[in-house]
């Protein structure tokens, strides 16, 4: 987690809150993300297929 502790302004001097409402998203998204077992940082050709039912069936 990032340890700034500077406060990121608009140009009409109002805190930017859709700046931290994205980043709470994304902080949210990858604390969920690592939850079930997945690193959002892995590349998709590292990852484990995933194959359905009739996946397995066919292979």
């Amino acid at each position: 987690m990032n340890t700034d502790t500077r406060i990121k302004y608009r140009a009409d001097g109002s805190i930017d809150t859709a700046y931290y409402i994205a980043r709470g998203r994304l902080m949210r998204s990858e604390a969920a993300h690592r939850m079930i077992g997945r690193c959002t940082t892995e590349p998709e050709s590292e990852r484990p297929t995933r194959r359905g039912f009739l996946g397995r069936i066919l292979t």
